[in-house]
């Protein structure tokens, strides 16, 4: 699973960051399958729980920048994945890590496509308008 052209919102920082986060589910694919450890495993959680943060709020920036009306319902959408992502990896520990991490990679790679594909490309219009 990979960004591409067809994913882009029509913002070059925002599918810089929405390929970041593919990039961070690749490696943590990487280390789920390759044998990496625990660290490694919680290494790239922590790189991932914080970029969700850190992309969500710069989304819900521009989105509000750009008078785009439903930003509400895509914040709640955010507060939704932050939680389910959060829950996940609280449970996380030497015995588990490798489930963990895979339910986390399956989860956050179909709800990205379908974020950027059906929610994120709502707000395409709006941009630029700010």
């Amino acid at each position: 699973m990979a960004w591409t052209e067809d994913l882009s919102v029509g913002d070059e920082t925002l599918d810089q960051h929405h390929r970041r986060l593919f990039a961070l589910l690749a490696e943590m694919d990487a280390a789920g399958e390759d044998g990496g450890g625990f660290d490694e495993v919680c290494r790239i959680l922590s790189q991932l729980t914080d970029y969700i943060a850190y992309h969500f709020s710069e989304e819900e920036a521009m989105m509000e920048k750009s008078g785009f009306p439903f930003v509400d319902l895509h914040r709640h959408s955010h507060q939704t994945i932050a939680m389910r992502v959060a829950d996940l990896a609280s449970g996380i520990d030497e015995l588990n890590f490798r489930r963990i991490a895979g339910e986390l990679r399956l989860f956050l790679s179909g709800w990205l496509i379908h974020h950027i594909e059906i929610e994120d490309f709502e707000y395409r219009p709006y941009i630029g308008k700010a």
